[in-house]
């Protein structure tokens, strides 16, 4: 059997440190993980070139993302760095960098340096205002949607890909129709939801204030594809809006690997790399027990190989027999990992189950239909 080959790589140069504090942010706590203060965890110039020169020695087509925290706290000139020791090592194999960031550091020299450099960057902006600032604020506890939205629109006018990361929490999930009209109208048509559910900081036993239950997600996504279907244009087969959990979707529908790894059978296609080298299989799951090693002690292929990250693959397959009697397993396969984690009362289900039990059910036949007519379209 042929082995696959690592392509993608998420890495968190600053490692958990931000100059915001979200309140729902699943990854600001992972500083306790290492010595000193958060600051001061940042990936220094040998890891930096190992991981690159690394990365290319097992992959002809390698992809960064780099991500935190907050990765921009590194400065504009650690990015400088990065392309050059990527030109350097690439010896003309094809190569690609997103940037997921919060984009309140932002400037019109960040601007020029990413679209040169080609990278693709993400936003974290949760909708119009009211919506955004309900969670995204900064440490003085004020919202940021100001600067993040005028930094966004700036990378739009330049011309640098943007996609949006929008976090779906339990006051935004009761306004899909109006966030999508946001984005749309505002000239941001790729765009990621990402829905909330955490273990309550304070009681461990239930969730966060901020997660959202199955049944609203449900009727969100339902929504949400309501508008993107009105938006399609039917003549040029041609969607207006990208909504990534959609286009996964579609792919499933028309015989494709989904670009979402939440609805792969295995979910081992990427690993993590902290500040300092540590290796994990995801940045959803990082702690002691899930380290799979240093870079300084291993290649990152024989961590993509590692026993211990083809064992996490694995975990995705075992959903338990709800699932595997579900008429809609193929197209799921039980979801993300994680959310079968967050909420103690799911005992190990998925926490969306009945949020995708609702949309696919509502949402099938126009899939099919979609998939009818692609496959009709590119065979003629």
């Amino acid at each position: 059997m042929t082995q696959k080959i690592l392509q993608s790589i998420i890495v968190k140069p600053i490692g958990s440190f931000c100059n915001l504090q979200c309140e729902y942010c699943f990854y600001l706590d992972k500083h306790h993980l290492y010595k000193g203060p958060p600051s001061t965890h940042r990936m220094t110039d040998e890891t930096l070139e190992k991981l690159i020169r690394d990365i290319f020695a097992c992959s002809n087509a390698p992809a960064f993302t780099w991500q935190g925290g907050e990765p921009t706290v590194m400065g504009l000139e650690f990015f400088q760095k990065v392309v050059a020791i990527q030109q350097l090592h690439a010896k003309g194999k094809s190569y690609s960098n997103a940037l997921q960031t919060h984009g309140m550091l932002l400037n019109e020299a960040w601007a020029n340096f990413l679209l040169r450099e080609n990278f693709l960057v993400g936003i974290s902006l949760d909708g119009p205002e009211h919506l955004h600032n309900r969670y995204r604020k900064d440490r003085q506890g004020k919202g940021t949607f100001q600067s993040v939205f005028k930094n966004a629109k700036m990378l739009l006018n330049k011309g640098v890909p943007v996609n949006i990361l929008a976090t779906v929490n339990n006051y935004s999930v009761k306004y899909p129709k109006e966030i999508y009209e946001f984005f749309v109208e505002n000239g941001f048509f790729f765009i990621q939801f990402s829905p909330l559910v955490e273990l309550d900081p304070q009681n461990s036993k239930k969730t966060a204030p901020y997660s959202i239950n199955a049944q609203d997600y449900g009727r969100f996504l339902y929504q949400l594809f309501k508008c993107w279907v009105k938006d399609f244009d039917f003549d040029r087969l041609k969607q207006k809006t990208s909504i990534r959990f959609f286009d996964s979707l579609m792919q499933k529908y028309v015989g494709m690997t989904p670009d979402h790894c939440a609805l792969h059978k295995e979910c081992n296609d990427y690993l993590v790399i902290e500040h300092n080298g540590d290796l994990f299989s995801c940045d959803f799951l990082v702690s002691k027990e899930t380290r799979i090693g240093n870079l300084h002690e291993m290649s990152l292929k024989d961590a993509f190989y590692s026993p211990a990250h083809i064992a996490f693959g694995k975990r995705k397959a075992d959903y338990g027999t709800e699932c595997q009697n579900c008429r809609w397993l193929s197209l799921c396969y039980g979801g993300c990992i994680k959310d079968r984690i967050r909420d103690p009362r799911d005992k190990g289900h998925n926490h969306f189950c009945e949020s995708y039990k609702i949309f696919f059910k509502r949402a099938d036949s126009r899939f099919k239909k979609f998939a009818t007519l692609y496959k009709k379209y590119y065979q003629d």
